[in-house]
This record gives C-alpha cells, sequence and structure tokens, in this order.
C-alpha cells in the first residue's frame, strides 16, 4: 500500500513538473495589504497563457544619439498617431512631438524648448489639434508646462504655470472642453498635489493644491482619469521614510470627495488611471514586499471603498505604469527584470475586469527596453510607445511596437474614419535620427514576464486527491 501510494504521488509531482508555465508568466495577487508590520496574502489565481496574447505586426526606433522618448499616444482622425516625450542634445532636454501614419512612417516632428530641462508627459486630442503637458525649467526652477498644438504641429500657445510639473493629462469636464493637468507643486506647506483645469488653448480655468495626507511629509500626483460627473479621479504617492499609494476623487470644481492611502512596510506608488467599468477608477503602478517589487492594480467604486485589488509578478522586479480600459476587461503595459531577454524587457497584460488575467507576454531585445503608454489602434489591437536601447538603437530611442488585434495573425496596417483610441498614459526626440523610423522585430521573451506556478499546484492538488481516492477505494 505504500508503495502504491508512493508511486501515484509521484507520478503526480512528475505531472505538476511537466505542466507548462502556460508561456512562464505567473499571477498572483493580494485582496488586502495589510498596515506596516502586516503580512499580505499571495493567493495563486487561474493559469493565465500568452497562446492568446496577440501576434507583433510591426516594431520602429525614432531618435538620435541622444536620449529620446516617447512617454505618451493619442490616436489621430486620420488613423495615425502623435506621439509625446523628450529628446536630449548636448546635455539639454527639450519637449518632442512626432506624428506618424498607421503603419509608423514619420509625417512630422516637432522639438521645442529652451535651455535646461523641458518634458512631455501626457497629449490629448482637442478639437482643433492637440494639447500637451509637461515640465519646463526655462524660467529657472521646475515649472508646469502646458503646449497647444496645430494639427500639423504648429504652435497655439505655449505656456508655463506655477512651481511644480505637470505628469499627466486627461480631456473632461461636464462640457467636454475642459482638460485636467495633474502634477505636483510647491506651497509653504511643502511638496503637494497639483491639478489644473484649462482649455484647449491652454488657458487656465481653476487649479488646486491638495496637500499631503496627514502623517506624510509629501504627495504627488502621477496620474488622472476623468469621472462620470466632470470631476476627477487622481493616483500617486505620499512619502514618509517610504511611500504608499495614493488615490483621490475630486468634483468638477476640484473640490475632494475621498482620500485613500495604501500601502504596507515597503514601497508603493501609483503611476496611471483609467475610469473602471463600474464608475470607479482601476489604478495601476508597483508595491513592494519582502524586498521584491511587483506591478500593483487596485480598484475603487465611485464611493472610495475598495473593490479589489492585484498584484503581479514573478521572482524578479516587476512594474506597471499605464492602464487601459478595454472591451470587458483592462490593459496594462509596464517592464520586467524576470525572464528578460536584455536588461529590462516591456510587459503586457490583459485581464477581465476582476484584475483576472486573460493573456500577458513581455517583448524585449538584448538591451534596455520599456514601453509606458499604449493606445488602442482602429482594428482593434494596440500601439505601445516608449523607449529602447536595442533595435539598432543609436543610444536611447523612441520605440513603438505595434501588436495585432486579440485572436489575430499578423496584417497590415489600413487607414479608415473612425473615433479616437483610448491612451493609457503616465509618463513615459528631435529630427535627428531617420525620417521613417527604424524597423526591426521585438522578441517576446522566453520566460514572460511573470511567472506562473498555478499549474504545477494544480497538478499535484490533483495528485494528492487521486491518491486518497484510490486508498479509500481499495483500503480494507
Amino acid at each position: 500500500m505504500r508503495r502504491a501510494t508512493l508511486f501515484v504521488l509521484a507520478l503526480a509531482v512528475a505531472a505538476a513538473g511537466a505542466v507548462p508555465a502556460a508561456g512562464g508568466h505567473a499571477h498572483v495577487h493580494d485582496r488586502e495589504i495589510e498596515p506596516s508590520g502586516g503580512a499580505s496574502a499571495l493567493v495563486a489565481s487561474g493559469a493565465p497563457t500568452d497562446d492568446a496574447a496577440p501576434p507583433e505586426r510591426w516594431n520602429r526606433t525614432y531618435g538620435g544619439d541622444g536620449e529620446d522618448t516617447f512617454a505618451d499616444v493619442v490616436r489621430t482622425e486620420d488613423g495615425g498617431f502623435v506621439l509625446a516625450g523628450w529628446t536630449e542634445r548636448g546635455g539639454d532636454r527639450d519637449g518632442w512631438v512626432v506624428k506618424v501614419d498607421a503603419s509608423g512612417d514619420r509625417q512630422w516632428t516637432r522639438t521645442i524648448g529652451e535651455s535646461g530641462t523641458d518634458r512631455l508627459y501626457g497629449v490629448v486630442r482637442t478639437d482643433s489639434g492637440f494639447l500637451l503637458a509637461g515640465r519646463s525649467d526655462r524660467d529657472g526652477g521646475a515649472r508646469g508646462w502646458v503646449l497647444s498644438l496645430a494639427r500639423d504641429g504648429s504652435t497655439r500657445a505655449d505656456r508655463t504655470l506655477g512651481t511644480g510639473a505637470f505628469t499627466a493629462i486627461a480631456s473632461g469636464g461636464s462640457d467636454g472642453e475642459r482638460y485636467a493637468l495633474a502634477g505636483w507643486t510647491r506651497t509653504d506647506a511643502g511638496v503637494g498635489g497639483w491639478l489644473v483645469a484649462v482649455d484647449a488653448r491652454g488657458n487656465e480655468d481653476w487649479e488646486r493644491a491638495y496637500p499631503a495626507p496627514d502623517g506624510y511629509s509629501s504627495a504627488r500626483l502621477k496620474a488622472v482619469a476623468p469621472a462620470p460627473d466632470g470631476g476627477y479621479f487622481l493616483g500617486g504617492d505620499a512619502s514618509r521614510d517610504d511611500s504608499d499609494a495614493w488615490a483621490l476623487r475630486v468634483g468638477p470644481d476640484g473640490e475632494p470627495a475621498w482620500n485613500r492611502t495604501r500601502g504596507g512596510p515597503g514601497q508603493e506608488a501609483i503611476w496611471a488611471a483609467t475610469r473602471s467599468q463600474n464608475s470607479g477608477v482601476v489604478l495601476a503602478g508597483e508595491t513592494e514586499r519582502g524586498g521584491a517589487l511587483d506591478g500593483w492594480v487596485l480598484a475603487y467604486a465611485a464611493d472610495g471603498s475598495l473593490a479589489w485589488s492585484q498584484r503581479y509578478g514573478g521572482p524578479e522586479r516587476d512594474w506597471l505604469d499605464s492602464a487601459m480600459a478595454v472591451d470587458g476587461g483592462y490593459l496594462f503595459t509596464g517592464g520586467t527584470l524576470t525572464g528578460r531577454v536584455g536588461s529590462a524587457d516591456g510587459v503586457v497584460v490583459k485581464t477581465a475586469d476582476d484584475g483576472t488575467i486573460r493573456w500577458n507576454r513581455s517583448y524585449g531585445s538584448s538591451a534596455w527596453d520599456k514601453p509606458w503608454p499604449a493606445v488602442e489602434t482602429r482594428d482593434g489591437g494596440y500601439l505601445l510607445a516608449g523607449r529602447t536601447e536595442g533595435f539598432g538603437a543609436s543610444g536611447k530611442d523612441g520605440w513603438l511596437l505595434r501588436l495585432e488585434s486579440d485572436g489575430q495573425s499578423a496584417g497590415t496596417d489600413a487607414a479608415s474614419d473612425g473615433t479616437d483610441g483610448q491612451s493609457t498614459t503616465e509618463a513615459g526626440g528631435n529630427d535627428g535620427g531617420d525620417g521613417g523610423g527604424s524597423t526591426s522585430t521585438a522578441t517576446p521573451s522566453a520566460a514572460g514576464g511573470i511567472t506562473d506556478y498555478t499549474g504545477v499546484l494544480g497538478a499535484v492538488a490533483a495528485g494528492v486527491v487521486a491518491v486518497l481516492l484510490w486508498r479509500r477505494r481499495y483500503r480494507r
């Protein structure tokens, strides 16, 4: 009997070892983040697979010899895209705006800035062109920067506001003609959150400063998403000895409706926000537990109660810094050091509306590769924008990765009329570099970005159950 039991159990363990890890991806999450000193329960979830991940259509790089970064992307009326970020030449960083068609061919480029640091972190479409937000040091210190461009890239307005920086932008407002710029500002009380409402030319409507929550020394907003009533959901981090996630809901005039912090003894931060399927908000970022940094998603209901939270990660560092609502769920992008091809790879995670992984895959070269935002394309695919040091880049180049729609095989782009796609912003240069960008192929990481142990656990459990049933049936 003992030999039979051991034999069946050995078969179960062997079968577990033979179960493929669904592309090497894992999905673990916490349902509750305890206060400092507590512990979080990591629960294995349904086994995701990267077999469902859409294949790559094309991959292109843009830039010159310095540092060139795409921090945000918006789809245009003609099916192309406008990219916003920064370019570095001679020690100075300037704002960088690039317009490409649906195939990634460059149509125009704008480099905008003065001496010092000028960065663009976000872009949205307006009725007459584009509105961009960032940071400029042109006046001797960090100031919020708002830039209005016509459809052809010509400047309509160029303004600096306050003291601080805008790190995210969103359309919104009850009239649909107001835009929200979120970031940080310095006041007599220290560094706190900052929200400014402007029109399509960057003219200020109102501004609000949000001090650090009680018990924290400073706080910064890094994400904004429109709320159903014309207000906004905001996300960022609040700091003391470490940092915790910070979430706010404000009304159409910026008045806070609720204010939440969440975290444990390690480092937590929110980098992106998107409105949830039930009129709440989904926030994406990172959380640290036991020295490991994982991607983290928090979903809050409209009243500020925590609906659910999910943690995604492998044995090394993983993080999420963009979020987008898609049909029946969400799409997140970030980075991973787990199963990487190079020093860091980009990771894309698609989930159901409760955060359960549908598919995830990492993409990279033998160097450093990182997408920041993503936008949905006309045909239901995705365009990722960021920065790469691989794929023939001449330094650090802007990077575009075009994925097919879910379940599609590789095809070709075709421009068609349609509405604007949704961007996944947070933060992510120059006429130098070839006019159309360099094309190459991203390599999906063999081990993927997120390790999955659920197949192993399930097989072991099945083996143990089989042993017990066998013993019960034949035991005398």
